[in-house]
């Protein structure tokens, strides 16, 4: 009995001392703070450091503010996120015992080999940081690492509304979401293989599930396909396009179906499609827009007869589409256009000026270098990012670091089943004769909608 309740007391003592270290900052987090950033030489000329403001628990991480002296900045310390976060992980072992270790003990068994065995049960701490300002320095440590790994399912759906998609969740548990009434345009970045394409295909899921009756989309992949070939036949496709010349068409398709719209409203003597009751809304998403960019066309001029084009350029071509895609970044948001440009190479102009400027959120996957980040943040950080799938930042007047969920196949082919309905073509020469601007004429089958779709 004597033994039973003074293991009981040491088992207590032990679980509050585990709970208390990893709730406490291991130690004293503030003091590591201070002390590397005088160790990067984040101070003043005259010595001055930063100053504690306060701290705040919050769920998953303690909150830091720190008020910071004349002569630095916040960008600096930014710069030395990497320096905090490896500072602050230094020999970080602790006990990982819960009280379901110790209720599984066998009393008539080898107690002390139980024990021992509870006891070298330890693990890694592995704190991650945020840096923000706000007037002041803000230090968020997280007790445990963000996520790798978020399933795309149906418990991530319940979270959202109306037009918003999930983007991902971030270190504090909070699903981040994106909300298109809102903000109307987003450019995606990433490098290959991060997450970019998923993300898209997670978002067109999305849509198709929680909307299917009031969206469309133009689709256009530059990449022959690959990502977006699935959708071809889905009826809330009206246009899609895997080759410059086709995306020339699909744009200009979707550039005079959005005046038609304007017309409409004008006539209703209304603004926006929101005041006029219009539910339907149209996404134009192209994956590697940096195919569009007129300055990698091959160097040819248009062949001309009679004073009239009779064969387009690739960079006539190509400027016809940044025109459209530009057209619609103006005027398409109280329209009910939303375009989303992703490109896998962030460089230079990649992303027409005019798009970047309309589109005030931005979700950037791991990129190579600080050059690629800024093109797409207008900021560095993305290159910092580990090298985790579906990590990314996602950025509108804050800044959030989230992983992106992770769609499967399955689930993709499940959503789109419901929405397809092909039937063989009459005759080759009806797909030729279609108008400008609808589904590419070298397929040989058409959407028909039956009451199954």
């Amino acid at each position: 009995m004597i033994f039973e309740l003074v293991s009981s007391a040491v088992v207590g003592g032990l679980l509050l001392s585990s709970y208390h270290y990893q709730n406490s900052g291991g130690g004293n987090d503030h003091q590591k703070i201070v002390v590397i950033a005088r160790n990067c030489g984040l101070t003043t000329k005259d010595k001055k450091e930063i100053r504690i403001h306060r701290k705040t628990k919050k769920a998953g991480y303690t909150e830091y503010v720190y008020q910071m002296p004349h002569g630095l900045s916040s960008k600096q310390f930014q710069e030395k996120v990497d320096h905090f976060q490896d500072g602050l992980n230094i020999k970080k072992s602790i006990l990982d015992i819960s009280l379901e270790d110790f209720k599984k003990i066998d009393w008539k068994g080898d107690i002390v080999q139980q024990l021992k065995k509870i006891f070298t049960q330890k693990k890694k701490l592995k704190k991650e940081i945020e840096i923000d300002f706000d007037g002041m320095l803000i230090f968020r440590v997280f007790n445990e690492p963000l996520t790798s790994n978020l399933a795309y399912n149906e418990d991530l759906l319940k979270k959202v509304n109306g037009w918003e998609v999930p983007v991902g969740i971030d270190r504090s548990g909070v699903i981040v979401k994106h909300d298109f009434e809102e903000i109307p345009h987003l450019v995606i970045g990433g490098g290959t293989r991060y997450g970019k394409s998923n993300f898209l295909n997670s978002l067109i899921v999305t849509l198709l599930k929680k909307q299917p009756n009031n969206v469309s989309f133009t689709l256009i992949d530059l990449k022959g396909g690959v990502e977006f070939g699935d959708y071809e036949y889905v009826k809330q496709v009206k246009n899609i396009a895997f080759e410059p010349e086709e995306a020339a068409k699909a744009l200009k398709a979707a550039y005079e179906e959005m005046r038609f719209t304007q017309e409409k409203l004008r006539k209703l003597g209304k603004k926006k499609v929101q005041d006029a009751g219009i539910k339907e809304r149209h996404f134009i998403i192209i994956d590697e827009v940096g195919e569009l960019n007129p300055d990698e066309a091959v160097d040819k001029k248009d062949i001309k007869e009679k004073g009239k084009i009779i064969h387009k350029s690739e960079k006539t071509i190509k400027e016809e589409c940044q025109m459209y895609m530009s057209k619609i970044a103006r005027i398409g948001a109280g329209l009910g256009y939303r375009q989303l440009l992703a490109t896998q190479y962030p460089t230079g102009d990649v992303i027409p000026r005019q798009c970047k400027q309309n589109s005030d959120a931005k979700l950037c996957f791991r990129v190579r270098n600080a050059t690629a980040s800024n093109v797409v943040l207008d900021e560095g950080g993305a290159e910092k990012l580990p090298r985790i799938k579906g990590r990314a930042i996602y950025q509108t007047d804050q800044r959030h670091i989230i992983q992106a969920p992770y769609i499967l196949e399955d689930e993709i082919r499940k959503t789109i089943t419901p929405h397809i309905n092909i039937r063989p073509r009459k005759e080759k020469e009806h797909a030729e004769s279609c108008t400008e601007g609808t589904k590419t004429d070298r397929n040989l089958l058409v959407i028909e909608e039956t009451g199954l779709s």
